[in-house]
């Protein structure tokens, strides 16, 4: 897996305000600057997709609001490396915005103990690595041996809090870290400052006995859930909100555009009860992924679901999500609607 440090943390702040200050200065994406909008007539909505590969580790919680995000270790790893990634503006549009504020969140697992202790132990293949957050648990999809990590751990101060076959649970006194392994799923997270009801040995064993088919995911639970999962394009950068109330609590959602507070911004979707977000940065050249070099277009895409037809406010996602973008498709089918944008334009500076 890729070490991210701090240092490599400000570097993907800087690759992803780099990359919106290529786009177009304009926030009208029917402007006459050479960018377009154009409805659909023809719904690629699909809730039976496929799931994403990291639906089996997302654990059914006792609360009605949920998170969770994806990256694969290719695509960070072009983001943090970047050689090109200059001062950018801040950023606006949420439809690239917020997948770069999840990756900044992913970087910044190198300030847990319990990460870099894990990268000791890493036998993963490149561009087999994606790390999950699972509604506020990091984990990790890879290869290691099981007891050498379990050692490690150990080494490294962790005490045993549940040791069963399939899944064992560490925690740690001093930095309150907790940290959960099956045979292919290492996960961890903090105390949350801003969730005092937050317990992390709690919630890292509810991920991994998920992951461990100890308990039910949550998409084979709850139907809307499952089919906000399908109905999202995954790889790259993939995040999503989701709730089992009718709309989001509006108070919940931030701003509809980022600001340089670099926070997601998801009051685009006031009045929905799910969002799925997708990023995709395209390769500079034909070495491929990881060669320092993050590529010149990027696509994004956004499904909205409502609990009705009659909730749908498809002019309200229109002004916050792809104001950015060169080109633009949304597509309504029946209480769900789907934006697919593009972006061209290099990152900016050396």
């Amino acid at each position: 897996m890729t070490n991210v440090d701090r240092r490599r943390a400000l570097g993907l702040v800087s690759a992803g305000l780099a990359f919106l200050a290529g786009c177009s200065e304009s926030a009208d994406p029917s402007d006459d600057d050479g960018r377009s909008t154009e409805e659909s007539n023809e719904t690629t909505i699909d809730p039976d997709g496929e799931l994403p590969t990291y639906a089996s580790l997302l654990p059914e919680t006792n609360r009605e609001a949920y998170f969770y995000g994806s990256i694969d270790a290719p695509t960070l790893q072009s983001i943090v490396e970047n050689q090109h990634a200059g001062d950018g503006d801040d950023p606006a549009d949420p439809l690239v915005g917020n997948p770069i504020v999840l990756a900044i969140r992913f970087a910044q697992l190198g300030d847990v103990t319990a990460f870099t202790v894990y990268q000791e132990y890493d036998e993963t293949p490149f561009e087999d690595g994606e790390l999950v957050d699972a509604n506020g648990v990091y984990a990790l999809l890879g290869s290691y041996d099981r007891d050498t990590l379990h050692t490690g751990l150990e080494s490294a101060g962790y005490e045993r809090e549940r040791d069963e076959d399939a899944y064992t649970v560490y925690s740690d006194a001093d930095s309150g870290e907790a940290v959960g392994l099956t045979e292919d799923v290492f996960a961890c997270t903090v105390p949350n400052q801003f969730d005092p009801g937050f317990d992390p040995v709690d919630a890292v064993e509810r991920t991994v006995a998920t992951a461990a088919g100890q308990r039910t995911p949550k998409h084979e639970i709850d139907d809307d859930f499952e089919r906000l999962l399908r109905s999202g394009a995954t790889g790259g950068i993939s995040l999503g909100r989701y709730t089992e109330s009718d709309e989001f609590d509006p108070d919940s959602l931030g701003e509809p555009q980022l600001s340089a507070s670099l926070e997601f911004a998801f009051g685009g979707v006031e009045g929905a009860n799910g969002v799925h977000q997708q990023l995709s940065l395209e390769s500079e050249n034909e070495n491929g992924v990881g060669d320092g070099n993050v590529g010149n277009d990027a696509t994004a895409t956004a499904v909205v679901t409502y609990a009705g037809d009659d909730r749908v406010d498809v002019d309200r996602l229109e002004s916050a999500f792809g104001t950015e973008a060169d080109t633009r498709d949304i597509a309504r089918d029946g209480a769900s609607v789907l934006i697919e944008a593009e972006y061209t334009g290099e990152f900016a500076g050396e």
